[in-house]
């Protein structure tokens, strides 16, 4: 039964994530692959940092999320979660050592914020899934939703930037 009642909250989790995760792409696609956009100008070096750095988030959360579609037992899915924690780490490190143009470390910030949050995300989902303690699930939940503010607002400026 404890089983069940974890796969359950499990399946809402999943949901929120597979919603903020089609939010973020609809978002980064729009941002970053927008067609009627002919900018013939060259990207700087910040740009590019900041493209990056969407790009390896969305292809590790990409992978995560294609990965625990098809788990069933906790010690895998904790393990899963484990690995995406840890290349979320090495993506904060990277992020932290890069320098950006005075403009742009705002919306790296952000983005670094971001991930940060998501991190600690599933820190705490990791505990739900071992405990089955709801409360640990609600603070996964509420940092997620901190996590996508934070990516909203990077987004944001960075769509500020471009305009400028």
């Amino acid at each position: 039964m404890k089983y069940k009642k974890i796969f359950h909250g499990f399946d809402i989790f999943c949901s929120i994530i597979v919603l903020t995760s089609i939010c973020f792409l609809d978002n980064a696609n729009a941002l970053f692959h927008d067609q009627g956009s002919q900018q013939v100008e060259v990207i700087d070096d910040s740009k590019k940092i900041i493209k990056l750095l969407f790009d390896r988030v969305n292809i590790a959360s990409n992978n995560y999320q294609s990965e625990i579609s098809s788990i069933n037992d906790n010690e895998t899915m904790m393990n899963t979660t484990q690995g995406y924690i840890d290349n979320l780490n090495e993506i904060v490190l990277f992020a932290k050592k890069t320098t950006v143009q005075q403009d742009y470390q705002p919306v790296l910030n952000n983005y670094i914020e971001s991930i940060e949050n998501e991190i600690e995300s599933y820190v705490h989902y990791k505990e739900y899934i071992v405990t089955g303690n709801l409360t640990e699930n609600k603070i996964s939940m509420d940092l997620l939703s901190k996590a996508y503010n934070y990516e909203t607002q990077a987004i944001n400026m960075y769509k500020q930037l471009e305009l400028q």
